[in-house]
């Protein structure tokens, strides 16, 4: 492949993944009664946007992730004054399953692509891969090969296995820091902001490090 069609197919694994998980925590979400308002993939200047099933969709430029909105209406804010996530009306365990159903979701897929075995593998061998950054560069020259040798399916297995591991940490823009905090999820402790501000000054520059390697990868 040439450059041009590594990016691409890059960057469509990238909306491939990000699109299931905002469809598992759409689907999810909505069968146990908290429809979400707005679902959204990627980040930036919105390039799309449609309503589907009464829910908001919109597709951004920078497709690292996917998030959906559950705040509540004007109706339901007048109704409870306190409520600020659609999710927060539904029982704990409920809410917990909203969470962490998609994230399954996610490994089914790299078990799908990939077998049981080497999925689950996949998806284990992703915390540590975090961590240890003297690993990435190896790590991405491998995945960019998959990408120049065709193996498509098994890149995707890949990197919705990573996907997945990444989102458990426990950040509080990420699956894991909601689990963690859902025992607050009425009102967030006051050590909440300081704690996600000083996680996410760690996970940016880990993320635009990994960027940095893909395009020297493919370059």
């Amino acid at each position: 492949m040439d450059r041009v069609a590594l990016f691409f197919w890059l960057g469509l694994l990238f909306v491939a993944v990000n699109v299931m998980w905002a469809l598992a925590q759409a689907v999810v979400a909505s069968a146990f009664g908290a429809r979400p308002l707005a679902v959204q993939v990627g980040y930036g200047p919105k390039l799309l946007a449609w309503r589907m099933g009464g829910i908001g969709w919109s597709l951004h430029p920078i497709v690292l992730g996917s998030s959906a909105s559950f705040a509540p209406g004007e109706e339901e804010a007048a109704q409870a004054p306190t409520l600020k996530s659609r999710l927060n009306k539904l029982p704990p365990p409920l809410h917990a399953l909203s969470l962490a159903i998609p994230w399954y979701v996610q490994i089914g897929v790299a078990m799908a692509c990939l077998g049981p075995a080497e999925g689950f593998h996949q998806f284990t061998e992703g915390f540590p891969a975090v961590f240890n950054l003297a690993a990435l560069p190896e790590r991405v020259e491998r995945f960019v090969g998959l990408l120049r040798d065709g193996e498509l399916l098994r890149a995707w297995g890949i990197m919705s296995a990573r996907m997945a591991a990444l989102n458990l940490l426990p950040i509080p823009t990420l699956a894991g820091g909601y689990l963690m905090l859902l025992p607050w999820r009425d009102k967030s402790p006051t050590w909440v902001r300081p704690v996600a501000i000083a996680l996410l000054a760690v996970f940016l520059p880990w993320a635009a490090y990994v960027a940095y390697l893909f395009v020297r990868a493919i370059l």
